[in-house]
């Protein structure tokens, strides 16, 4: 193989046009804004979004910090209970191939299964988000604004597949002073 005194010339020239464009196109890539989840059905959830006070029965639960991440297209769960050592982090998104919400919730405790994934969307003013049927026993998860700065949380099951639901988890929660 042989090359000429003009290829050696001109190839350093090619090689630097070369890279300044994948130079240009990169760092274009890099700062060019995200779509992010910004359309309504993003922001069905918004209203959990805090630093809260958890109680049931007027009692202290737990506290839980739940905030925006991933460009809005996610909201996190970050549970510690009262009574300590229980910890827990569920990931809520709004999906649009079925254009529904839903949450995947793990704690500390090593059992995965214990609580199923879940979807829905808003009931009236409700997030509420159920286990899929079939699922034994059922379960469905109602998160409400029951005043500014309040929202209540409760979590229902049936072992009748749906024609009778128990209530399991009943709580309050308030956001900490000095949150928005």
């Amino acid at each position: 193989m042989s090359f000429s005194v003009r290829q050696f010339a001109t190839a350093p020239r090619a090689l630097s046009c070369t890279l300044a464009a994948l130079a240009v196109f990169t760092l274009g890539a890099a700062t060019a804004p995200t779509p992010g989840c910004s359309a309504p059905e993003y922001h069905k959830f918004d209203f959990w979004i805090g630093d809260w006070d958890v109680s049931v029965n007027d009692k202290p639960a737990g506290h839980n910090l739940v905030t925006r991440e991933q460009d809005g297209c996610l909201l996190v769960e970050h549970w510690t209970s009262a009574t300590g050592g229980i910890t827990g982090t569920s990931f809520n998104y709004y999906d649009v191939r079925d254009r529904k919400w839903h949450q995947l919730y793990l704690d500390n405790s090593g059992d995965a299964g214990a609580y199923p994934a879940m979807s829905g969307d808003l009931e009236d003013g409700k997030m509420v988000l159920r286990t899929d049927p079939g699922t034994t026993p059922l379960s469905r998860w109602t998160w409400s604004v029951i005043a500014p700065g309040t929202v209540r949380q409760m979590a229902e099951s049936s072992t009748d597949n749906g024609a009778t639901w128990k209530t399991s988890w009943n709580s309050i929660y308030v956001k900490r002073a000095g949150t928005p």
